[in-house]
This record gives C-alpha cells, sequence and structure tokens, in this order.
C-alpha cells in the first residue's frame, strides 16, 4: 500500500488506545483529531485521502480515545493519553496538528510536556469557551440525549461546511459513516462536555516552539473570533481563511500553508 497505513492497540493497565500511521516521509507528526462520533479504527484510508499532502512528506502518527472513557473527562485529561501513547510509539519531539478540540488538547500537550512538541498547528480551535460553543455542545448534547447519534452526525456534517464549500461524496469528514464503531452516546456526549473544559488563555505565553493558528471566517462551531483570541494571547496573528467554515483544515490551499510552516 502506498502509504504504508500500519493500525493497531496499546494498552495501559485497565484502558486501551487505539492507535493508526501512515506516510511516505521518514519525519513523524502527530495529528489530534477533533470531536469524533466515529473511533479511529476504520477511518484511515479516509484520513489518508484528506491528508495526503502532509502523507507525502510525513509518517503521520493520530492516537484514539482511550476505551473505556471516564464518565467527566476534561481536555487536559485527554492531552495525558496523547503524550503516554505518543511515548508509547516512540514519539520524542515532534510536530503536532491539532484540529478543533484536537487543538485545546494539543495547547494542553504542549504546556505539560514541551519537551515533546517541536511545533505546533493550532486549527478552528479556541484557548476558552465562547458562547458560540457553548451553544454548539449544549444542542449536541441535548440532540444526543432526544434522538440519538445519528441526528448529531447529520447535525454537525452541516456545520462544518458553508454553503458551495461541501466536499464531494465520499470526501468529507468521518463524522458517521456506516460500518464504522462509534461511540456510545454517553462517551460522545462526555466528549463533547470536555470541550468546554479547555482554559489555557493565560497559560499560553508559556509555549516557546514555533506556533500558526489558522482559522475559517466562516466557522460557526467555533467561531474565527476563537481563532483570533487564541493567536493575540500566544502574541502571534491567526490566519483566518474568509471563506471557509470549521472544516477548513480539509482545504489544499490552507494544508499548503501548513505544509510550508512545517518544513520552514
Amino acid at each position: 500500500m502506498p502509504y504504508n497505513i500500519k493500525e493497531g492497540t496499546l494498552n495501559f493497565g485497565d484502558c486501551s488506545m487505539d492507535y493508526a500511521e501512515f506516510g511516505k516521509g521518514e519525519r513523524p507528526l502527530l495529528l489530534i483529531r477533533g470531536l469524533n462520533i466515529t473511533r479511529l479504527q476504520g477511518t484511515v484510508p479516509n484520513l489518508v485521502r484528506r491528508y495526503r499532502l502532509y502523507a507525502d512528506n510525513f509518517r503521520i502518527y493520530v492516537i484514539d480515545r482511550r476505551e473505556p472513557l471516564p464518565e467527566v473527562i476534561t481536555d487536559e485529561f485527554l492531552a495525558e493519553d496523547v503524550y503516554e501513547g505518543a511515548r508509547a510509539l516512540g514519539l520524542e519531539k515532534v510536530p503536532v496538528i491539532g484540529n478543533s478540540q484536537g487543538g485545546m488538547i494539543a495547547q494542553y500537550l504542549t504546556l505539560n510536556h514541551p519537551e515533546m512538541v517541536e511545533k505546533l498547528v493550532l486549527n478552528v480551535t479556541t484557548s476558552t469557551p465562547n458562547p458560540v460553543l457553548k451553544k454548539n455542545v449544549e444542542d449536541w448534547v441535548k440532540l444526543t440525549e432526544t434522538e440519538g447519534l445519528a441526528a448529531v452526525s447529520d447535525g454537525m456534517m452541516g456545520m462544518m461546511y458553508p454553503p458551495g464549500k461541501e466536499p464531494a461524496p465520499g470526501e468529507g469528514d468521518e463524522v458517521m459513516v456506516p460500518g464504522l464503531k462509534s461511540h456510545p452516546a454517553e462517551e460522545f456526549i462526555a466528549l463533547s462536555k470536555a470541550c468546554l473544559t479547555c482554559n489555557t488563555k493565560d497559560r499560553l505565553k508559556e509555549i516557546k516552539c514555533p506556533v500558526l493558528v489558522l482559522g475559517g471566517g466562516k466557522d460557526v462551531i467555533m467561531s474565527p473570533e476563537a481563532s483570533v483570541e487564541l493567536a493575540e494571547a500566544l502574541g502571534t496573528e491567526a490566519v483566518i481563511f474568509e471563506e471557509l467554515g470549521h472544516g477548513a483544515y480539509e482545504d489544499p490551499e490552507y494544508q499548503a500553508l501548513v505544509l510550508a510552516f512545517l518544513n520552514k
């Protein structure tokens, strides 16, 4: 297989974490996904397709959420899991890309384990919950409790892309794909609520590695203002792609800018 996909499971005491790696390059790159209804297994060919530009240059590592998940979790807790998983895979100092909630997790990973993060890319994310994100999490939780994950999946997909920017069939985010293993409803609710636990704003000046902050001008999940405020707290400027939404990180021009930053 051209991108040499490898999948496996890491075991830690009473929990486990699935992982995947793929890519033609020799340099490692840690990718932290955002809030997701599906688990990692079965989604990797889609990840290869969506991140082919990175996979042509790097060996990409993706670590899934632990199984089982506690009833109450935080982004910082999830960051510790990513750290332990990355160590188990032999990663030492690597560039890190965090998408959405993955960007929140990446901030804690960088703050608590700076020796691991060489460069940091924060995509459509935030350092503290704003009213837009709070309202969305509230809606997702309520919809999960009343109508189930399929309804949430449809709603989230509709929020990812502005009109006219939807991906071609089969190329979108793997929010819910038939046949994939999904999180139980209670786990998805716990992960959703964890989005509201990110509170790094006052600590961000501690981050010393190079950081790139990007956002979508039509992001209705986080809001573009969240990316701007995050960048300001880091002492840098956000790059906002005005015509893109929350799924901006899938756009080729967006990814080209990220790749240039990683290779600089």
